[in-house]
């Protein structure tokens, strides 16, 4: 908001009654999340209230402009329960392709039962929990992809590409973390993988690949769109016709 200030207070601003179904809308969301004690519909309706109450003041231009700030907002509720049809996935997906790294491509003897990796000899064994699935990372990516591909790109499918990246790099990054963690286990037993796990400095290392993945992929469109971009002559090239 305060990035696109001047452009939001060039819009012609007025009182707009419609807005109100909206203040009552978020109003009535509230007291149903109350009712079914649901805090996450109270979060929606508090921001879906704001909403509404600037639309009010200031018309439908102004919602209009503001709509993808406030679709931000989003990434904030909380999924609670509603995660486990993503994080059960991602575990089994995260773990499958660390044995198979550690086995096929460092000839490692890492065995996997479900979200459990372990060795042969009982040096280490992890169970890669609902917390550590990857989906804050996953939330965190998606979020930092849809702000860097709506404010960077204009046209929908590049915006969409941008999005769409979003899954694999955090896939990536949470596959590198639990890498080396299985691999400080392999070299210096439980204890060194269990520093890997709960270091906050190597908490961080799944958005590495995942930042650096977003900005290459948005340099290649930039790239590809000036390539493609059509070359107008100037008035000085222009040949003149009697």
């Amino acid at each position: 908001f305060w990035w696109k200030r001047k452009d939001l207070l060039a819009q012609p601003l007025r009182f707009w009654s419609p807005a109100l179904l909206l203040v009552v809308g978020a109003l009535a969301l509230h007291l149903v999340g109350y009712l079914v004690q649901q805090p996450r519909l109270s979060i929606i309706a508090l921001f879906g209230g704001i909403y509404g109450l600037m639309g009010l003041t200031w018309g439908p231009r102004w919602l209009r402009a503001s709509f993808f700030p406030f679709f931000l907002f989003a990434f904030m509720v909380p999924l609670g329960s509603l995660s486990e049809v993503v994080t059960f996935p991602l575990r089994l997906m995260v773990t499958t392709i660390v044995q198979h790294l550690a086995t096929d491509v460092l000839g490692m003897s890492v065995i996997r039962s479900g979200t459990q990796l372990f060795d042969g000899l009982g040096t280490y064994q992890y169970d890669v929990a609902a917390a550590c699935s990857g989906i804050r990372s996953l939330v965190a990516v998606i979020l930092l992809a849809t702000a860097y591909g709506f404010v960077m790109f204009k046209s929908a499918w590049h915006r969409l590409l941008i999005v769409g990246s979003a899954f694999p790099l955090a896939v990536i990054g949470n596959t590198l973390r639990l890498m080396l963690i299985v691999l400080a286990g392999e070299f210096f037993g439980q204890e060194a993988g269990s520093y890997v796990h709960d270091s906050t400095w190597f908490s961080l290392l799944p958005y590495v690949p995942a930042i650096l993945g977003l900005i290459l992929l948005g340099r290649w469109l930039e790239r590809r769109t000036a390539a493609t971009a059509p070359v107008t002559a100037s008035p000085a090239q222009t040949p003149s016709t009697v």
